[in-house]
């Protein structure tokens, strides 16, 4: 009685299982009949012979940007290329196989059930697709680990779903007149290299055509915006136009990195220079030795804050900033070298017509002694000067390089 039972379960499980239809057969059949079929060719766009142009709508999902380039202008993204169009070729109902007898009702029922083909990479070279490519692309990779990443779905309608996983490096050219305080906007053009606008045409995916994946964020930029802009036909002589559509990405440079690298390090250098004028005359070394150490610290800066931008032939604001710092410390240099001769000059004098009038008769002392009281008297005038200009000195150009800052500040940052 036992082993009878345990046959009549088995039975049922396997009636149940037989009774399940096998979508995978009823796929493979779906697509061997679109791709084998008389009327299809992969070679040919949809449409090609009426009067409107298959249509291809975009969307970008922007996965990471991954680099902004400052000397060779250019940047670097990873996105997901989705692209669908129709292809009415490509249709479930219009298969050769709707009154083909060696097809069973069973697999022809399942074969109109189904909603979507799902199809790898290996089947994309067998279903048209457009040969899409990016105007201002400088290099670009479709990503093959493990396999190729791409995504091909052909809906019951003949909608094509394809997508695909591409890092690439394009141009953007851009202003640096205000770096490091830019704001740079980046373009990306999508068009087709070998159809005319007659055949295939691009439009963006309404309402979401870009999306950015949250927490996309670079080193010294980060993205503030982005838009859809006006692409006007690529035009090639006679060949004809080519449909194109456009989009920038607009990124604002962080400044933070230059603040405590470049800014806070030469306004301090510059102030090192002002103690110059609180030094004794006198402290020749002391002075000599100051001076010339923040004229060289600035230039070295300069030097290593410019090294990686291009050699463009207007002024950046740092080329600006670095240039008046070196002017500050160079001009208390100079201060220094004025004071100094201004100090010795007329003690060098004296010196000199002391050596000659003792080594001449003193006859004439009298005369000679009011002379050197005069002379006394302007040495101590012009050491009394000397002290006055770095008096000055002390005050000038703290006041100067403070208006300069406003003004600096003022305009590259409103």
């Amino acid at each position: 009685m036992h082993s009878f039972l345990g046959l009549l379960a088995l039975f049922a499980v396997w009636a149940f299982v037989e009774s399940v239809p096998n979508n995978s057969s009823a796929a493979a059949r779906v697509l061997s009949s679109i791709l084998s079929s008389n009327d299809y060719d992969p070679k040919i766009p949809p449409y090609y012979n009426e009067e409107y142009p298959a249509e291809v709508t975009v969307q970008l999902k922007v996965l990471s940007i991954d680099n902004v380039d400052e000397a060779s202008m250019d940047y670097s993204l990873t996105v997901f290329l989705r692209q669908i169009w129709t292809d009415p070729r490509l249709r479930f109902a219009h298969g050769p196989h709707d009154n083909d007898s060696t097809v069973s009702p069973h697999d022809e029922l399942i074969r109109h059930s189904l909603d979507r083909l799902e199809l790898d990479s290996r089947v994309t070279d067998q279903v048209w697709h457009p040969d899409t490519f990016f105007a201002n692309e400088r290099k670009a990779d479709v990503h093959d680990v493990t396999v190729p990443n791409k995504l091909l779905h052909i809906f019951s309608n003949g909608t094509v779903f394809y997508s695909m996983r591409i890092s690439m490096t394009l141009t953007c050219h851009m202003n640096l007149e205000k770096y490091p305080f830019d704001r740079q906007k980046c373009p990306l053009v999508i068009a087709s290299y070998g159809y005319t606008s007659h055949t295939v045409s691009y439009v963006w995916m309404q309402p979401t055509p870009v999306v950015i994946k949250s927490g996309v964020e670079l080193p010294t930029f980060h993205v503030t915006e982005w838009d859809i802009i006006e692409c006007d036909d690529m035009a090639e002589g006679s060949y004809g136009n080519f449909s194109c559509i456009q989009m920038y990405f607009g990124l604002a440079r962080s400044y933070g990195f230059y603040i405590a690298q470049v800014y806070v390090p030469s306004f301090l250098v510059v102030s090192l220079s002002w103690v110059n004028f609180w030094l004794d005359i006198n402290a020749i070394p002391a002075r000599i030795s100051l001076g010339l150490l923040t004229v060289l610290t600035t230039t070295t800066m300069s030097v290593g804050a410019k090294s990686n931008l291009p050699r463009v032939s207007y002024l950046k604001s740092i080329d600006v900033w670095l240039a008046t710092c070196l002017f500050f410390v160079f001009a208390a240099l100079l201060e220094f070298a004025y004071v100094n001769v201004t100090a010795r000059v007329e003690k060098r004098r004296m010196t000199m017509r002391e050596a000659v009038r003792m080594a001449t008769d003193g006859a004439i002392g009298t005369k000679q002694n009011a002379k050197d009281k005069q002379e006394a008297n302007s040495t101590a005038h012009m050491r009394e000067r000397a002290r006055m200009v770095d008096k000055i000195a002390r005050f000038a150009f703290p006041i100067v390089f403070i208006c300069f800052n406003i003004f600096y500040w003022c305009y590259y940052m409103l």
